[in-house]
């Protein structure tokens, strides 16, 4: 007899392009070709929608608008969670005893229902939220942010004991596996590498052959944008006659006015995936920086399967395991001149040979799938 799972993301999955979606995606992908059925269910918002890819992945698809009413920011209740509250989903889960993946904390509103006492129940944490929302707060220079992300820390904190009606707790990382088997020692917790496209063919034949440095991440998202403002002010200049690539998802106007007089640096609005794919494998370089070390970075897992030399400071690879497949820095100076040295020297075969073997060890989708499986 198949097996069958409710799946409930926190967003459409789909386009698979930033951290969460992506990992979603492909572990649902991942679960349909196991053999399960997947009852995939989205809340939705940012314009996006069903779409056929989902229904290629997914047996059943639902989506749910998120309810983004101003009043849940006054709740006791984190907003990310009150938000995606939803009695039609709690009818459909109800239809039969099947187990519930909740994908983040923003889906566990219905994780303590009565109603869902007798279910198998798991939670895949994709990072510690709490802190995430306070690295969020330090990083914004808006007041009205900053007041809203330190409440959503202060709520997220102590609504994590909702995790005690989980089975089982999947971490990303070992850092984050460590915090969830201290604040819930009643529930397993279990290492849960991130899911992702790395390792699928679509790497460029022209590997490293680009003449450009690229920086791609959610250009939405603020701490995407402090990073490239770092290396705006910082490393660029270092570069005059380099080119560089700023690829991602929806750039504000701000972006554009910090680069306008920077004749060596292009910035590539809503790259497709298979673009950003080519951009990643054809870079002479892909330089990946982050100032908080929530969660994995899954550009960091992409870039090490399809790019060239990849260049990244201690915080992006922290509680990764992947240390030793990546040009690590640790100073503004650190970072300049490891870019010159890559940029003065070619990856070799041996180099890709010995960082794939590396990534096979931990972050091998159909490898990982069985640590979820097992609990099904």
């Amino acid at each position: 007899m198949t097996k069958r799972i409710h799946v409930i993301s926190f967003q459409v999955p789909y386009p698979a392009d930033y951290g969460g979606v992506i990992d979603v995606y492909y572990k649902v992908k991942a679960l349909k070709d196991a053999g399960y059925k997947v009852a995939l269910h989205c809340f939705a918002y940012k314009g996006r929608k069903d779409s056929r890819a989902l229904h290629d992945i997914a047996d059943e698809v639902y989506i749910y608008k998120r309810n983004t009413c101003v009043l849940y920011r006054l709740l006791s209740k984190p907003y990310i969670v009150k938000s995606r509250q939803s009695d039609e989903l709690l009818n459909r889960l109800l239809q039969d005893d099947d187990p519930i993946l909740f994908e983040g904390l923003h889906t566990t509103h219905l994780l303590s229902s009565p109603l869902l006492k007798n279910r198998k129940k798991f939670v895949r944490a994709h990072n510690v939220e709490s802190d995430y929302y306070k690295y969020l707060a330090d990083a914004t220079v808006s007041v009205k942010k900053k007041i809203f992300f330190n409440w959503e820390a202060q709520r997220l904190s102590k609504y994590e004991s909702v995790l005690e009606n989980a089975d089982v707790i999947f971490a990303i990382t070992e850092k984050d596996k460590r915090y969830f088997s201290a604040t819930n020692p009643s529930v397993t917790t279990e290492l849960l590498p991130c899911f992702h496209n790395g390792n699928e063919d679509n790497i460029s034949q022209q590997r490293g052959m680009g003449n450009y440095v690229l920086y791609n991440g959610n250009l939405s998202v603020e701490e995407n944008l402090n990073a490239v403002y770092f290396l705006a002010e910082r490393i660029i200049p270092a570069f005059p006659m380099q080119k560089w690539i700023i690829a991602g998802g929806n750039p504000p106007k701000e972006l554009y006015e910090v680069f306008e007089k920077s004749d060596n640096v292009q910035i590539v609005a809503n790259p497709t995936s298979q673009e950003m794919s080519r951009l990643i494998s054809e870079a002479a370089a892909n330089v990946l920086i982050t100032f908080q070390s929530t969660g994995i970075k899954l550009k960091l897992i992409n870039a090490l399967y399809k790019g060239s030399h990849c260049i990244v400071n201690d915080k992006m690879i922290e509680s990764t395991g992947l240390k030793d497949v990546c040009m690590v820095t640790h100073s503004d100076k650190d970072l300049i001149e490891t870019i010159k040295i890559a940029l003065s020297q070619k990856i070799t075969p041996q180099q890709l040979a010995e960082r794939r073997e590396v990534l096979l060890k931990s972050y091998d989708n159909n490898e990982n799938i069985k640590i979820l499986t097992k609990y099904l």
